[in-house]
């Protein structure tokens, strides 16, 4: 692998922009804490994992490399850092600092973040080659990488085959990936391209978009990022939705049976519950996000998505993905907890906000179709989003499978559908639309794929008053229930070409 380089632009900026209070206003952590006070979850119990390309080259071998933060600094006062990679790090980097303290400092949004995992980017890719994926170290639950990755030197087969080994890991241990888009056009396939990831971009746009071309696996133009955050650099954007991410593994993992129907025991991971699983917490960051924004931490907003020339075939923005990272949003996701589709023995109408895990869906042995009740009392604005994974084979051969799903909107009362999301590429389908009062819907998942099959899927949701035009989405209300408001390959030489964001 060549080395990887970080995404930051200005590491003075990194780290000081952070120290400013209001940007938990515009991703809804104060509305968060608001509701929850002392309650409010802290990632308390997610160990992760912190991946820094070095911010010296390889060609200076007494410096070489230089990955880790600056661990003496009085907020990361408490917390345990491990260095498993094979080379240490020579001495601190800035860049490494800044996220760190964007992903889990004491005066983060995420501050009971208290085990982690510090690698130097190489050595952490090098670390996922094996003929079966290995567990995370600790039973690391979700990594941040601030860092990008392109092919300069490196043949497609050897970034394809790291492409693999990522979406491999997430499938198989629920090890959730949130890695930053390039700040710019660029011809960076690691990490964004891959399907299983979490892509972050920035509120202001200016950053890559869509996949880069890799191999007949891994085509271009696919949707990325998945959402975007209020920052400058996507070095700064991709820790806010790490951490937020590690509150809804804690929200999920702590509410086990009162949110989850279901969960699973996994080799040094333990039990994962439905509600806190890579597939849920994805879509619950999509379908949470606002597509509309009124930032106090900057001048970039979003003020016109999914306009013309911006509207993807997985029903996205082509520059904001699902919209600004809304912690409140997402939040209300989890806690809604998990509902059943009518063909799994649900029914319901649909809470104002949740989620369904469906572990066997597509046809062989199971339903082709799920549905889910909705009736529109007054004038709503629906969010939802579809996620599932991108399979590949625990074993040498990396064999890869996609099957395709759709995700629909039918009016029941008028008898037709009223929105679509359809892609042929993307292993997300989301829909953003206003719903009529005193109409009744079926929100659907589809099997697009011809052949019969059995996968998993996560479907996250919200719905909120429409108070004017019917897009873009309003302000988040708190629409909590009584209920809800109670729960308190073979090894390769070289090194990968990339560049930290």
């Amino acid at each position: 692998m060549k080395a990887t380089k970080w995404l930051g632009l200005g590491i003075a900026g990194l780290s000081c922009g952070m120290a400013q209070a209001d940007y938990r206003d515009d991703i809804g952590y104060r509305q968060l804490q608001q509701l929850l006070g002392s309650g409010v979850p802290t990632g308390a119990g997610v160990n992760v994992v912190l991946a820094e390309a070095s911010t010296v080259t390889e060609s200076d071998t007494l410096r070489y490399p230089r990955y880790a933060p600056d661990t003496g600094q009085s907020r990361f006062a408490g917390k345990t850092f491990s260095y498993p990679g094979p080379q240490a790090s020579t001495g601190i980097s800035d860049h490494a600092t800044g996220v760190a303290a964007a992903f889990f400092a004491n005066d983060s949004i995420a501050p009971g973040i208290a085990n982690i995992a510090v690698y130097n980017a190489d050595d952490w890719l090098s670390g996922l080659v094996a003929a079966a994926a290995e567990a995370p170290v600790a039973g690391s639950r979700i990594a941040n990488h601030s860092w990008i990755g392109g092919a300069d030197s490196e043949t497609a087969a050897d970034i394809g085959a790291y492409l693999r080994l990522v979406d491999r890991v997430v499938q198989r241990y629920e090890f959730i990936q949130v890695v930053g888009m390039d700040n710019g056009p660029s011809n960076s396939p690691l990490l964004g391209s891959a399907y299983n990831t979490i892509a972050v971009g920035r509120s202001d746009g200016g950053h890559d978009r869509g996949s880069d071309p890799v191999d007949s696996v891994y085509g271009a133009g696919r949707s990325r990022p998945d959402l975007v955050a209020p920052r400058t650099t996507t070095s700064g954007a991709t820790p806010l939705v790490a951490a937020a991410a590690a509150l809804l593994v804690e929200t999920g993992h702590s509410g086990a049976g009162q949110l989850s129907k279901a969960g699973q025991a996994i080799a040094g991971i333990g039990q994962v519950y439905n509600a806190e699983r890579a597939e849920t917490v994805k879509a619950a960051l999509m379908a949470g996000a606002r597509r509309e924004t009124d930032n106090t931490a900057g001048s970039a907003n979003i003020a016109d998505y999914r306009s013309a020339g911006h509207q993807t075939a997985n029903g996205l923005d082509d520059r904001f993905g699902a919209g600004q990272l809304d912690v409140f949003g997402s939040y209300r996701i989890i806690a809604g907890g998990e509902q059943d589709s009518v063909e799994d023995g649900g029914g319901a109408v649909l809470a104002e906000a949740g989620f369904d895990f469906d572990q066997a869906f597509g046809g062989l042995g199971s339903n082709r179709t799920a549905s889910y009740r909705i009736s529109a009392l007054s004038d709503l604005q629906l969010a939802a989003s579809l996620v599932w994974n991108f399979g590949v084979s625990d074993d040498s051969s990396l064999a890869t499978v996609f099957y395709d799903l759709d995700l629909e909107l039918f009016d029941t009362t008028l008898q037709r559908t009223v929105g679509l999301s359809n892609s042929r590429a993307d292993n997300s389908e989301n829909l953003w639309l206003a719903l009529r009062g005193g109409h009744d819907y079926q929100l659907r998942v589809v099997a697009a794929t011809s052949a019969d099959f059995v996968w998993d899927y996560a479907l996250a949701w919200r719905m909120e008053p429409l108070t004017a035009a019917p897009v873009p989405l309003p302000a988040s209300a708190l629409l909590f229930s009584a209920a809800l408001l109670g729960f308190a390959v073979s090894a390769r030489g070289g090194r990968l070409g990339a560049c930290r964001v």
